[in-house]
Protein backbone atom coordinates (compact mmCIF):
# COMPACT_ATOMS: atom_id res chain seq x y z
CA UNK A 1 0.00 0.00 0.00
CA UNK A 2 1.33 3.43 -0.92
CA UNK A 3 0.03 6.95 -0.23
CA UNK A 4 -2.14 8.96 -2.61
CA UNK A 5 -0.21 12.16 -3.41
CA UNK A 6 -1.37 15.41 -5.01
CA UNK A 7 1.21 17.89 -6.38
CA UNK A 8 0.05 21.50 -6.91
CA UNK A 9 2.36 23.96 -8.71
CA UNK A 10 1.88 26.38 -11.58
CA UNK A 11 5.45 25.63 -12.70
CA UNK A 12 4.72 22.64 -14.91
CA UNK A 13 8.33 21.50 -15.15
CA UNK A 14 8.78 21.55 -11.37
CA UNK A 15 5.46 19.75 -10.83
CA UNK A 16 6.35 17.08 -13.39
CA UNK A 17 9.83 16.60 -11.87
CA UNK A 18 8.36 16.28 -8.38
CA UNK A 19 5.89 13.65 -9.59
CA UNK A 20 8.70 11.63 -11.15
CA UNK A 21 10.75 11.74 -7.94
CA UNK A 22 7.72 10.79 -5.81
CA UNK A 23 7.26 7.65 -7.88
CA UNK A 24 9.78 6.12 -5.45
CA UNK A 25 7.19 6.59 -2.69
CA UNK A 26 3.87 6.15 -4.46
CA UNK A 27 2.35 4.74 -7.61
CA UNK A 28 -0.59 7.16 -7.25
CA UNK A 29 0.61 10.73 -7.89
CA UNK A 30 -1.69 13.37 -9.38
CA UNK A 31 -0.46 16.74 -10.71
CA UNK A 32 -2.53 19.95 -11.02
CA UNK A 33 -1.43 23.52 -11.65
CA UNK A 34 -3.79 25.73 -9.62
CA UNK A 35 -5.53 25.87 -6.25
CA UNK A 36 -8.93 25.66 -7.99
CA UNK A 37 -7.91 22.43 -9.74
CA UNK A 38 -6.50 21.09 -6.46
CA UNK A 39 -9.79 21.66 -4.65
CA UNK A 40 -11.68 19.86 -7.42
CA UNK A 41 -9.25 16.92 -7.13
CA UNK A 42 -9.67 16.86 -3.34
CA UNK A 43 -13.46 16.76 -3.61
CA UNK A 44 -13.32 13.88 -6.11
CA UNK A 45 -10.82 11.80 -4.15
CA UNK A 46 -9.03 12.82 -0.96
CA UNK A 47 -5.26 12.23 -1.10
CA UNK A 48 -3.05 11.35 1.85
CA UNK A 49 -0.36 13.95 1.11
CA UNK A 50 -0.48 17.29 -0.74
CA UNK A 51 2.62 19.11 -2.00
CA UNK A 52 1.82 22.70 -2.93
CA UNK A 53 3.71 25.82 -3.94
CA UNK A 54 2.89 28.88 -1.84
CA UNK A 55 3.02 31.51 -4.59
CA UNK A 56 0.71 30.84 -7.53
CA UNK A 57 -1.52 33.04 -9.70
CA UNK A 58 -4.99 33.52 -8.25
CA UNK A 59 -5.46 31.68 -4.96
CA UNK A 60 -2.16 30.78 -3.30
CA UNK A 61 -0.93 27.77 -1.35
CA UNK A 62 -1.83 29.26 2.03
CA UNK A 63 -5.47 29.55 0.98
CA UNK A 64 -5.35 25.94 -0.17
CA UNK A 65 -3.82 24.95 3.19
CA UNK A 66 -6.65 26.66 5.09
CA UNK A 67 -9.22 24.76 3.05
CA UNK A 68 -7.46 21.44 3.61
CA UNK A 69 -7.10 21.98 7.37
CA UNK A 70 -10.78 22.90 7.63
CA UNK A 71 -12.29 20.24 5.34
CA UNK A 72 -9.74 17.41 5.26
CA UNK A 73 -7.70 17.66 8.47
CA UNK A 74 -6.27 14.16 8.02
CA UNK A 75 -4.32 15.25 4.92
CA UNK A 76 -0.62 16.14 5.35
CA UNK A 77 0.27 19.32 3.46
CA UNK A 78 3.89 20.17 2.55
CA UNK A 79 4.57 23.59 1.05
CA UNK A 80 7.16 24.64 -1.54
CA UNK A 81 8.64 28.04 -0.80
CA UNK A 82 11.34 30.30 -2.18
CA UNK A 83 13.98 31.50 0.26
CA UNK A 84 12.35 34.91 0.50
CA UNK A 85 9.05 33.46 1.73
CA UNK A 86 10.37 31.21 4.50
CA UNK A 87 8.55 33.35 7.07
CA UNK A 88 5.29 32.55 5.28
CA UNK A 89 6.13 28.85 5.40
CA UNK A 90 6.87 28.98 9.13
CA UNK A 91 3.55 30.76 9.66
CA UNK A 92 1.89 28.02 7.60
CA UNK A 93 3.30 25.39 9.95
CA UNK A 94 1.43 27.09 12.75
CA UNK A 95 -1.72 26.98 10.62
CA UNK A 96 -1.45 23.22 10.14
CA UNK A 97 1.13 22.48 7.44
CA UNK A 98 3.09 19.28 7.99
CA UNK A 99 6.39 20.66 6.66
CA UNK A 100 7.91 22.88 4.00
CA UNK A 101 10.71 22.60 1.42
CA UNK A 102 12.81 25.54 0.32
CA UNK A 103 13.46 25.87 -3.42
CA UNK A 104 15.60 24.58 -4.94
CA UNK A 105 15.26 21.21 -3.19
CA UNK A 106 16.65 17.84 -4.16
CA UNK A 107 14.69 14.73 -5.11
CA UNK A 108 16.03 13.07 -1.96
CA UNK A 109 14.60 15.83 0.24
CA UNK A 110 11.25 15.54 -1.49
CA UNK A 111 11.13 11.78 -1.06
CA UNK A 112 12.25 12.00 2.57
CA UNK A 113 9.53 14.39 3.66
CA UNK A 114 6.94 12.28 1.80
CA UNK A 115 8.13 9.19 3.68
CA UNK A 116 7.93 11.04 6.99
CA UNK A 117 4.38 12.17 6.26
CA UNK A 118 3.30 8.66 5.20
CA UNK A 119 4.92 7.13 8.30
CA UNK A 120 2.98 9.50 10.55
CA UNK A 121 -0.26 8.70 8.71
CA UNK A 122 0.35 4.95 9.11
CA UNK A 123 1.17 5.41 12.80
CA UNK A 124 -2.04 7.32 13.39
CA UNK A 125 -4.06 4.66 11.58
CA UNK A 126 -2.51 2.01 13.80
CA UNK A 127 -3.16 4.04 16.93
CA UNK A 128 -6.78 4.59 15.85
CA UNK A 129 -7.16 0.85 15.33
CA UNK A 130 -5.72 0.08 18.76
CA UNK A 131 -7.96 2.66 20.39
CA UNK A 132 -11.01 1.20 18.68
CA UNK A 133 -10.10 -2.18 20.08
CA UNK A 134 -9.99 -0.84 23.63
CA UNK A 135 -13.74 -1.19 23.78
CA UNK A 136 -13.22 -4.93 23.25
CA UNK A 137 -10.33 -5.38 25.63
CA UNK A 138 -10.33 -8.42 27.83
CA UNK A 139 -9.54 -8.50 31.54
CA UNK A 140 -9.23 -11.51 33.81
CA UNK A 141 -8.54 -11.02 37.52
CA UNK A 142 -6.44 -7.92 36.92
CA UNK A 143 -4.73 -9.23 33.77
CA UNK A 144 -5.78 -7.07 30.80
CA UNK A 145 -4.76 -7.77 27.23
CA UNK A 146 -5.42 -7.45 23.51
CA UNK A 147 -2.30 -9.14 22.15
CA UNK A 148 -2.82 -12.73 21.04
CA UNK A 149 0.37 -13.78 22.88
CA UNK A 150 -1.53 -13.49 26.16
CA UNK A 151 -4.35 -15.79 25.06
CA UNK A 152 -2.24 -18.88 25.76
CA UNK A 153 -1.35 -17.55 29.22
CA UNK A 154 -4.99 -16.97 30.13
CA UNK A 155 -6.06 -20.34 28.72
CA UNK A 156 -3.41 -22.12 30.79
CA UNK A 157 -4.55 -20.31 33.94
CA UNK A 158 -8.16 -21.33 33.32
CA UNK A 159 -7.20 -24.96 32.74
CA UNK A 160 -4.83 -25.37 35.68
CA UNK A 161 -6.72 -23.33 38.29
CA UNK A 162 -9.38 -25.97 39.18
CA UNK A 163 -6.67 -28.62 39.69
CA UNK A 164 -4.26 -28.89 42.59
CA UNK A 165 -1.17 -28.89 40.37
CA UNK A 166 1.86 -26.84 41.32
CA UNK A 167 2.69 -24.10 38.81
CA UNK A 168 5.94 -22.42 37.80
CA UNK A 169 5.50 -18.93 36.35
CA UNK A 170 8.40 -17.43 34.41
CA UNK A 171 8.74 -13.92 33.07
CA UNK A 172 10.87 -10.83 33.30
CA UNK A 173 10.55 -8.52 36.27
CA UNK A 174 7.37 -6.48 36.07
CA UNK A 175 5.43 -8.74 33.69
CA UNK A 176 2.76 -9.63 36.26
CA UNK A 177 3.78 -13.00 37.71
CA UNK A 178 1.97 -12.37 41.00
CA UNK A 179 -1.19 -11.39 39.10
CA UNK A 180 -1.03 -14.77 37.35
CA UNK A 181 -0.69 -16.51 40.72
CA UNK A 182 -3.63 -14.55 42.15
CA UNK A 183 -5.74 -15.42 39.10
CA UNK A 184 -4.96 -19.12 39.56
CA UNK A 185 -5.97 -18.85 43.22
CA UNK A 186 -9.15 -16.88 42.44
CA UNK A 187 -10.30 -19.48 39.89
CA UNK A 188 -9.49 -22.45 42.13
CA UNK A 189 -11.60 -24.23 44.78
CA UNK A 190 -9.29 -22.54 47.33
CA UNK A 191 -10.47 -19.02 46.40
CA UNK A 192 -12.09 -18.41 49.81
CA UNK A 193 -8.93 -19.48 51.67
CA UNK A 194 -5.79 -17.32 52.17
CA UNK A 195 -3.46 -16.25 49.37
CA UNK A 196 0.03 -15.53 50.72
CA UNK A 197 2.82 -13.96 48.64
CA UNK A 198 6.52 -14.24 49.47
CA UNK A 199 9.57 -12.87 47.66
CA UNK A 200 12.47 -15.20 48.42
CA UNK A 201 15.01 -12.62 47.24
CA UNK A 202 13.77 -9.94 49.65
CA UNK A 203 15.19 -11.54 52.81
CA UNK A 204 18.65 -12.71 53.88
CA UNK A 205 19.18 -16.42 53.27
CA UNK A 206 19.25 -17.08 57.03
CA UNK A 207 15.69 -15.81 57.45
CA UNK A 208 14.04 -17.38 54.39
CA UNK A 209 13.58 -20.78 56.04
CA UNK A 210 11.96 -19.46 59.22
CA UNK A 211 9.78 -17.05 57.22
CA UNK A 212 8.40 -19.90 55.13
CA UNK A 213 8.23 -22.76 57.61
CA UNK A 214 8.15 -21.00 60.97
CA UNK A 215 10.46 -21.45 63.95
CA UNK A 216 10.47 -22.39 67.59
CA UNK A 217 11.43 -19.94 70.30
CA UNK A 218 15.20 -19.99 70.86
CA UNK A 219 15.92 -21.71 67.53
CA UNK A 220 18.39 -18.94 66.70
CA UNK A 221 19.51 -15.59 68.03
CA UNK A 222 16.55 -13.23 67.93
CA UNK A 223 13.91 -15.98 67.88
CA UNK A 224 12.17 -14.77 71.04
CA UNK A 225 8.87 -16.50 70.29
CA UNK A 226 7.31 -19.25 68.22
CA UNK A 227 6.45 -18.21 64.63
CA UNK A 228 3.92 -20.00 62.46
CA UNK A 229 5.51 -19.23 59.10
CA UNK A 230 3.84 -18.47 55.77
CA UNK A 231 3.00 -22.09 54.94
CA UNK A 232 0.91 -22.28 58.10
CA UNK A 233 -0.66 -18.90 57.31
CA UNK A 234 -1.63 -20.17 53.85
CA UNK A 235 -3.01 -23.49 55.06
CA UNK A 236 -6.01 -24.43 52.91
CA UNK A 237 -5.09 -21.79 50.36
CA UNK A 238 -2.25 -20.83 48.03
CA UNK A 239 1.30 -19.65 48.62
CA UNK A 240 3.11 -17.72 45.91
CA UNK A 241 6.91 -17.91 46.12
CA UNK A 242 8.62 -15.36 43.86
CA UNK A 243 12.31 -15.71 42.91
CA UNK A 244 12.26 -19.31 44.11
CA UNK A 245 15.74 -20.01 42.73
CA UNK A 246 17.28 -17.41 45.05
CA UNK A 247 16.65 -19.70 48.03
CA UNK A 248 19.58 -21.70 49.44
CA UNK A 249 19.62 -25.35 48.32
CA UNK A 250 18.89 -26.50 51.87
CA UNK A 251 15.67 -24.49 51.85
CA UNK A 252 14.86 -25.71 48.34
CA UNK A 253 15.16 -29.24 49.74
CA UNK A 254 12.67 -28.42 52.50
CA UNK A 255 10.32 -26.91 49.93
CA UNK A 256 10.56 -30.12 47.91
CA UNK A 257 9.61 -32.08 51.03
CA UNK A 258 6.65 -29.77 51.64
CA UNK A 259 5.40 -30.51 48.13
CA UNK A 260 5.94 -34.27 48.33
CA UNK A 261 4.95 -34.99 51.92
CA UNK A 262 2.49 -32.14 52.52
CA UNK A 263 4.28 -31.30 55.74
CA UNK A 264 6.77 -28.73 57.02
CA UNK A 265 9.34 -28.70 59.79
CA UNK A 266 9.71 -25.35 61.59
CA UNK A 267 13.28 -24.29 62.43
CA UNK A 268 14.21 -25.74 65.83
CA UNK A 269 11.27 -28.17 65.86
CA UNK A 270 11.47 -31.95 65.92
CA UNK A 271 7.92 -32.76 64.87
CA UNK A 272 6.66 -31.95 61.35
CA UNK A 273 3.35 -30.14 60.82
CA UNK A 274 0.81 -31.22 58.21
CA UNK A 275 -0.21 -28.49 55.74
CA UNK A 276 -2.58 -28.29 52.80
CA UNK A 277 -1.14 -25.59 50.58
CA UNK A 278 -1.07 -25.14 46.85
CA UNK A 279 2.28 -23.78 45.61
CA UNK A 280 2.75 -21.34 42.74
CA UNK A 281 6.41 -20.41 42.26
CA UNK A 282 7.98 -17.85 39.96
CA UNK A 283 11.30 -16.82 38.48
CA UNK A 284 12.40 -13.90 36.32
CA UNK A 285 15.12 -16.02 34.69
CA UNK A 286 14.48 -18.72 32.11
CA UNK A 287 14.29 -22.00 34.15
CA UNK A 288 16.67 -23.86 31.84
CA UNK A 289 19.36 -21.27 32.60
CA UNK A 290 18.76 -21.73 36.32
CA UNK A 291 19.10 -25.49 35.98
CA UNK A 292 22.27 -25.17 33.91
CA UNK A 293 23.85 -22.85 36.49
CA UNK A 294 22.76 -25.02 39.41
CA UNK A 295 20.78 -22.19 41.04
CA UNK A 296 17.60 -24.29 40.93
CA UNK A 297 17.61 -27.93 42.00
CA UNK A 298 16.43 -30.24 39.23
CA UNK A 299 14.26 -32.35 41.52
CA UNK A 300 12.53 -29.23 42.83
CA UNK A 301 12.08 -27.88 39.31
CA UNK A 302 10.27 -31.00 38.15
CA UNK A 303 7.97 -30.81 41.18
CA UNK A 304 7.24 -27.12 40.67
CA UNK A 305 6.87 -27.17 36.89
CA UNK A 306 3.97 -29.60 36.67
CA UNK A 307 2.49 -26.73 34.66
CA UNK A 308 4.59 -23.93 33.16
CA UNK A 309 3.26 -20.43 32.49
CA UNK A 310 5.61 -18.17 30.53
CA UNK A 311 4.60 -14.49 30.40
CA UNK A 312 5.93 -12.62 27.34
CA UNK A 313 7.65 -9.27 27.96
CA UNK A 314 5.72 -6.11 27.15
CA UNK A 315 8.01 -5.25 24.21
CA UNK A 316 6.77 -8.43 22.49
CA UNK A 317 3.08 -7.55 22.92
CA UNK A 318 2.84 -3.88 22.03
CA UNK A 319 -0.88 -4.18 21.28
CA UNK A 320 -1.36 -4.42 25.04
CA UNK A 321 0.25 -1.01 25.68
CA UNK A 322 -2.83 1.12 24.81
CA UNK A 323 -5.05 -1.31 26.72
CA UNK A 324 -2.92 -1.26 29.85
CA UNK A 325 -2.37 2.50 29.69
CA UNK A 326 -6.15 2.97 29.49
CA UNK A 327 -6.70 0.66 32.47
CA UNK A 328 -4.14 2.55 34.57
CA UNK A 329 -5.68 5.92 33.65
CA UNK A 330 -9.15 4.64 34.60
CA UNK A 331 -7.84 3.42 37.96
CA UNK A 332 -6.18 6.77 38.63
CA UNK A 333 -9.38 8.60 37.70
CA UNK A 334 -11.25 6.51 40.24
CA UNK A 335 -8.98 7.52 43.12
CA UNK A 336 -9.78 10.42 45.41
CA UNK A 337 -8.77 13.58 43.59
CA UNK A 338 -8.18 11.64 40.37
CA UNK A 339 -8.70 13.21 36.94
CA UNK A 340 -10.18 11.67 33.81
CA UNK A 341 -7.23 11.88 31.41
CA UNK A 342 -6.61 10.64 27.88
CA UNK A 343 -3.41 10.03 25.94
CA UNK A 344 -2.66 12.14 22.88
CA UNK A 345 -1.71 10.31 19.68
CA UNK A 346 1.89 11.48 19.97
CA UNK A 347 2.14 10.42 23.61
CA UNK A 348 0.77 7.00 22.70
CA UNK A 349 3.23 6.76 19.80
CA UNK A 350 6.05 7.47 22.27
CA UNK A 351 4.82 4.63 24.50
CA UNK A 352 4.62 2.25 21.54
CA UNK A 353 8.24 2.91 20.52
CA UNK A 354 9.75 2.39 24.00
CA UNK A 355 11.34 -1.00 24.71
CA UNK A 356 9.96 -1.31 28.30
CA UNK A 357 12.80 -3.01 30.22
CA UNK A 358 10.62 -2.75 33.34
CA UNK A 359 7.59 -4.19 31.52
CA UNK A 360 4.04 -3.57 32.82
CA UNK A 361 5.26 -2.23 36.16
CA UNK A 362 7.34 0.41 34.35
CA UNK A 363 4.36 1.34 32.14
CA UNK A 364 2.20 1.81 35.23
CA UNK A 365 4.83 4.08 36.80
CA UNK A 366 5.17 6.11 33.59
CA UNK A 367 1.39 6.60 33.35
CA UNK A 368 1.11 7.61 37.00
CA UNK A 369 3.96 10.11 36.61
CA UNK A 370 2.48 11.51 33.39
CA UNK A 371 -0.93 11.96 35.03
CA UNK A 372 0.69 14.13 37.68
CA UNK A 373 2.61 16.19 35.12
CA UNK A 374 -0.29 16.74 32.68
CA UNK A 375 -1.72 20.26 32.85
CA UNK A 376 -4.95 19.70 30.96
CA UNK A 377 -7.20 16.74 30.28
CA UNK A 378 -4.78 15.16 27.81
CA UNK A 379 -1.35 13.64 28.38
CA UNK A 380 1.10 14.87 25.74
CA UNK A 381 4.55 13.54 24.78
CA UNK A 382 6.18 16.15 27.02
CA UNK A 383 4.47 14.56 30.04
CA UNK A 384 5.97 11.14 29.31
CA UNK A 385 9.19 10.41 31.16
CA UNK A 386 10.87 7.00 31.14
CA UNK A 387 12.99 5.44 33.85
CA UNK A 388 16.13 5.69 31.69
CA UNK A 389 15.61 9.35 30.76
CA UNK A 390 18.04 10.39 33.48
CA UNK A 391 21.61 9.93 32.34
CA UNK A 392 22.44 8.11 35.59
CA UNK A 393 26.12 8.72 34.93
CA UNK A 394 28.41 6.70 37.15
CA UNK A 395 32.17 7.35 37.17
CA UNK A 396 32.96 3.65 37.45
CA UNK A 397 31.22 3.05 34.12
CA UNK A 398 33.90 5.19 32.46
CA UNK A 399 36.82 3.70 34.41
CA UNK A 400 40.07 3.47 32.46
CA UNK A 401 39.03 6.09 29.90
CA UNK A 402 40.61 9.45 29.26
CA UNK A 403 38.65 12.56 30.24
CA UNK A 404 37.81 13.34 26.62
CA UNK A 405 36.66 9.79 25.86
CA UNK A 406 34.49 9.63 28.99
CA UNK A 407 32.98 13.02 28.13
CA UNK A 408 32.30 11.87 24.57
CA UNK A 409 30.41 8.80 25.77
CA UNK A 410 28.25 10.75 28.23
CA UNK A 411 27.51 13.39 25.57
CA UNK A 412 26.56 10.70 23.06
CA UNK A 413 24.13 9.11 25.53
CA UNK A 414 22.54 12.51 26.12
CA UNK A 415 22.29 13.28 22.40
CA UNK A 416 20.79 9.88 21.58
CA UNK A 417 18.07 10.10 24.23
CA UNK A 418 17.31 13.74 23.45
CA UNK A 419 17.06 13.23 19.69
CA UNK A 420 15.08 9.97 19.88
CA UNK A 421 12.50 11.62 22.14
CA UNK A 422 12.42 14.71 19.91
CA UNK A 423 11.80 12.64 16.79
CA UNK A 424 9.12 10.60 18.56
CA UNK A 425 7.33 13.79 19.63
CA UNK A 426 7.42 15.23 16.10
CA UNK A 427 6.54 12.02 14.28
CA UNK A 428 10.02 11.74 12.74
CA UNK A 429 9.73 15.20 11.14
CA UNK A 430 13.29 16.54 11.03
CA UNK A 431 12.23 20.11 10.23
CA UNK A 432 9.79 20.27 13.14
CA UNK A 433 12.31 18.58 15.44
CA UNK A 434 15.03 21.05 14.50
CA UNK A 435 12.74 24.00 15.15
CA UNK A 436 11.74 22.62 18.53
CA UNK A 437 15.38 22.07 19.47
CA UNK A 438 16.28 25.53 18.14
CA UNK A 439 19.04 24.21 15.87
CA UNK A 440 19.30 24.02 12.09
CA UNK A 441 17.89 21.07 10.22
CA UNK A 442 21.35 20.32 8.83
CA UNK A 443 22.88 20.27 12.33
CA UNK A 444 20.18 17.88 13.55
CA UNK A 445 20.70 15.70 10.49
CA UNK A 446 24.43 15.47 11.19
CA UNK A 447 23.74 14.36 14.76
CA UNK A 448 21.18 11.78 13.57
CA UNK A 449 23.58 10.45 10.93
CA UNK A 450 26.50 10.19 13.36
CA UNK A 451 24.42 8.34 15.96
CA UNK A 452 22.92 5.98 13.35
CA UNK A 453 19.34 6.86 14.26
CA UNK A 454 16.89 5.63 11.64
CA UNK A 455 15.08 8.48 9.90
CA UNK A 456 14.59 6.78 6.53
CA UNK A 457 18.09 7.61 5.22
CA UNK A 458 17.74 11.37 5.42
CA UNK A 459 19.99 13.01 2.83
CA UNK A 460 22.45 15.62 3.94
CA UNK A 461 20.84 19.01 3.53
CA UNK A 462 22.05 22.52 4.02
CA UNK A 463 20.90 24.80 6.82
CA UNK A 464 17.75 26.70 6.07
Amino acid sequence: MSPRILVVDDNRDLARGAALALADVSDDVTVVHSVEAALEALVQRVPDIVFSDIRMPGKDGLELLDQIVQRWPQVRTILFTAYGTIESAVAAMKRGAFDYLTKPFSDDELVLVAKHAWKEIQDEHEIARLRAELAHRQCFHGLCWRDRRMIGVIETIRRVAPTGATVLVSGESGTGKELVARAIHAESPRASAPFVAFNAAALPETLVESELFGCKKGAYTGADRDRRGLFAEANGGTIFIDEVASMPHAVQNKLLRAIQEREILPVGASTPIRVDVRIVAATNVEPQRLLASGALRKDLYYRLAVVRVAIPPLRDRIEDIPTLASVFLERLAGLAGGRALTLSSRALRLLLTHDWPGNVRELQNVIERASVMARGDEIGPGDIRFEDDDLDWQPEAEAGLTYEEAKRRVLERFQRRFVERLLAETGGNLSAAARRADITRAALHRIVKRLGIDVHDDPDVSAK
